[in-house]
């Protein structure tokens, strides 16, 4: 038992085992916690309860997170998740998902702190909060993967406290706990600057407020960091170069706007192009915390970053734990109801960053559903950020699968973003500057600028075909505008 990180004395007669902690759910509660993927979550209380499900304790429970998740896949496979709100993150549930044995809605991250405090979508029965230390006064300090952590703990009346001995004390510090209102009480988010501090360093909790404490000595499992191939590199290049133009033209300040970067291959590829680059101060504001703003901060390039929460790699994961006071004053760890407010997107101006798993011709944007019926991960942010940043940049390789997968289609089957909502289009083959185009210009740019070489013959022949025979402002053919994916489920390629 820590009271080095649990220091208020009372609290430790709360310590107890996961399988006494997790003892206290019952058949039908929500739980609500947090993670990133098998990163910075309640680890043992997870196993514990998956155990009691494979034993038939427990029948079923309902399952809340707004970040990808990997432990859902254990309480899947216990077959105990009636519903999960949230992204996915985890290959069991998801195929659980998909087969419509778990009911799920991906709900965007800024609504989940709203629905949980308005009870809308019911109420949160127990929160069980991954954690670095809890203070005297009996408030939680969380790990780095902050996101709507706090408004659990405060709506629910159960709260689990699993103290995460992987994550480093030096945490204690990088948070700014801030939580909303309900209308008609809330008033303006007094941030005004990314390195604002408007909260408090910890969750509000007290000794009352936790029910249970447990340790986790666990090693954490960061993934491998993702390789920037030549193609990523080449999109990250052309989305350097572009901000370069518009610096020039006077459109956007010579240190840029704040940047929503996000996570994957293609961001680390920009961010690593931009730590190159001649750009000083950046500043980050994003939904997700990857390798490649560290790698900003450690070239100097990086004024301060604002997160909800980390998702590093190994390599990055180790480095990060044994310097953290380097990145200390560079990092700021916000609730997500911060981080993802349309109020303080708009404000900063904002660049967000978005990847996709397809684009139509005309801007229409699928993110979340293969084949518009298979969900993937889920929405996430990009929502909030694209309809209120000042660029919404999207990034995309412009195939897959050995080039029998077009990333650029004629009519998307599912859509999670529309037109309005991308001023750029950037793949390995190009970028596309759409703002203020109609939606056949927007075609025209996306296809010959943005489209793998394989398909722009095909999607040139499709737009004007539609342009000729159907005709209007956003010209389609209902009998071929899924002419593409039919294709691939009939011969296994869209050419």
């Amino acid at each position: 038992m820590s009271t080095e990180r649990i220091r208020n004395k009372n609290l430790l007669k709360k310590v107890v085992s996961p399988e006494v902690a997790a003892g206290i759910i019952k058949d039908g509660m929500t739980i609500g916690t947090h993670g990133a993927l098998n990163v910075a979550y309640p680890k043992t209380f997870f196993k514990a309860l998956a155990e009691r499900g494979k034993k038939g304790e427990i029948k079923e429970i309902n399952l809340w997170t707004i970040s990808l998740f990997g432990p859902e896949g254990v309480l899947a496979e216990a077959g105990i998740i009636k519903r999960k709100l949230g992204s996915i993150g985890n290959n069991t549930i998801r195929k659980q998902i998909n087969a419509g044995k778990v009911l799920s809605n991906d709900l965007r991250p800024e609504v989940f702190p709203l629905y949980t405090r308005s009870k809308v979508i019911g109420k949160v029965d127990v929160a069980v909060i991954d954690a670095v230390a809890i203070t005297e006064e009996g408030h939680i300090v969380p790990s780095h993967t902050l996101v709507d952590a706090a408004t659990y703990v405060e709506m629910a009346d159960i709260v689990i406290v699993e103290i995460n001995h992987a994550q480093p004390l030096g945490l204690e510090g990088m948070h700014d706990v801030y939580c909303c209102k309900l209308p008609p009480h809330q008033r303006e988010v007094p941030l005004y600057h990314v390195g604002d501090r408007i909260g408090n360093p910890y969750i509000l909790a007290g000794e009352d407020k936790i029910t249970y404490i447990i340790e986790s000595f666990e090693s954490e499992k960061n993934p491998p960091a993702s390789r920037i191939d030549p193609a990523s590199q080449k999109l990250g290049e052309y989305l350097v170069s572009f901000f370069k133009d518009e610096v020039k033209k006077g459109k956007i300040p010579s240190k840029l706007y704040p940047i929503a970067s996000g996570i994957g291959s293609a961001s680390d590829a920009f961010l690593s192009c931009l730590a190159q680059s001649d750009f000083e101060d950046i500043e980050i504001f994003t939904p997700v915390l990857g390798d490649g703003v560290l790698e900003l901060i450690d070239q100097g390039k990086c004024k301060i970053a604002s997160t909800p929460g980390f998702l590093l790699s190994e390599e990055k994961w180790q480095p990060f734990c044994q310097n953290i006071d380097k990145y200390k004053d560079k990092i700021i760890i916000r609730s997500v109801e911060v981080t993802n407010n349309a109020e303080i997107v708009r404000r900063l101006g904002v660049i967000a960053l978005n990847n996709l798993l397809e684009i139509d011709i005309y801007g229409n944007i699928n993110s979340s559903h293969v084949g518009g019926a298979q969900l993937v991960n889920g929405v996430g942010g990009a929502g909030v950020f694209a309809a209120n940043g000042y660029l919404a940049v999207f990034l995309t390789l412009s195939t897959s699968r050995k080039g029998s997968v077009s990333a650029i289609v004629p009519m998307v089957p599912h859509v999670d973003l529309t037109e309005h909502n991308i001023d750029v289009l950037v793949t390995e083959q190009g970028l596309a500057d759409l703002r203020g185009l109609s939606p056949v210009e927007r075609a025209e740019k996306i296809i010959n600028n943005c489209a793998h070489p394989d398909y722009r013959p095909l999607l040139n022949e499709y737009l004007e075909k539609a342009k000729k025979t159907v005709g209007g402002h956003e010209p389609h053919i209902l009998e071929e505008a899924f002419s593409f994916h039919l294709r691939l489920q009939q011969t296994g390629s869209m050419k």
